[in-house]
Order: structure tokens, then sequence, then C-alpha cells
């Protein structure tokens, strides 16, 4: 099909090209501004590697309510979402990355907890029956199933994932404790 040319084509040229000039500026920007606050964090990475005066599995032992390491890991995270630099669910994730890399001595990475679970050896295993229904309970036997859930991570040597998900119910579920 012949276009006739309305306006001038070296007009719709230079449109496509101020468009890819400000394409790769956008990208390098984004990337600068990915290092930066990558560095930032391993910093902070670096400082709490500094702080841990005992084993790192006592260091880390307990969650963002009962560890002020935690503590204040999450209150960093906290304020990043409260100001709107990361979403809620991104400051989780990065929150995961951080004590992942700490655990286990490795630089800081935004995909460190994701590569983690996509790197852990599947255990080859028979299917397991389904678990029955769930017709009546008491609060008591929900603690009961958590702790259990909470047990089963650490085993696995999920212990961010378990800390969060103690945190998760002592924030949500009035009175909870694990019950050993």
């Amino acid at each position: 099909m012949q276009v006739n040319n309305v306006i001038n084509q070296a007009i719709v040229d230079a449109t496509i090209k101020a468009f890819g000039k400000a394409h790769t500026t956008l990208e390098t920007a984004s990337r600068k501004a990915t290092e930066t606050e990558d560095k930032a964090i391993q910093q902070t990475l670096d400082a709490m590697v500094l702080a841990c005066d005992k084993p790192k599995a006592e260091f880390l032992k307990g969650n963002s309510k009962t560890n002020p390491a935690r503590a204040q890991i999450k209150g960093m995270f906290d304020s990043l979402v409260e100001s709107q630099y990361l979403s809620k669910a991104t400051a989780a994730t990065y929150q995961s990355c951080f004590w992942l890399a700490f655990e286990t001595g490795v630089p800081f990475s935004r995909t460190l907890a994701k590569d983690a679970s996509n790197n852990k050896p599947k255990a080859d295993k028979p299917a397991a029956a389904k678990a029955g229904k769930v017709e009546s309970t008491t609060r008591t036997e929900l603690d009961k199933t958590i702790s259990k859930a909470i047990k089963q991570a650490r085993l696995l040597g999920l212990t961010e994932f378990a800390a969060e998900l103690v945190d998760v119910c002592v924030d949500r579920l009035d009175g909870f404790k694990e019950i050993e």
C-alpha cells in the first residue's frame, strides 16, 4: 500500500529516533538506579555481617518481634514501602533475599530467594494421600498445624520463610504461640 506523505518524512523519522533515544536513556537510568539500590542494600548487609557476634543460626533465631536484627531490617524495608519506593511484595522478597545472602555469605541479589528455591534438590517421594476434609477444628488445632508447617520449613532450610510465617501468625492471629 502506497502512503502519501502528509508531512515531511524526516519529521516522522525524527520522532522515531527520539523515542529510541529516550528508551535507551530510560533503560540506562533504570539500570543505574537498580545498581545504586543494590549497592545500598549490600552495604547494609555488610554492616549486618560485621554486627553478627555469634553463630549465624543463633543470630538469626526468632522473628522481627523477638530479634532486634530482624526487626531493624524489616523496619528498613517497611520504610521503603511507606515511602512508595517498593511495593509490599517486592520489599518482602528483597527482605528474604537479604537474609538468605546473610545466611549463606553471598552478595545480595534481588533474585536470590527465587534462585535458591529453583536450585533446591527435589526429593523423589511417593505420592502421599491428600489431607481429608476439615469439618470442625479448634484454635489450638490451627496453632498446632501452623506450628508443624513452621517446623517443616525450618527442617528444609527455609529459615527466612519460617520467620516470615511466624511474623504473619503473630500479627494476624491473636495470642498465637508456636506449639512444639
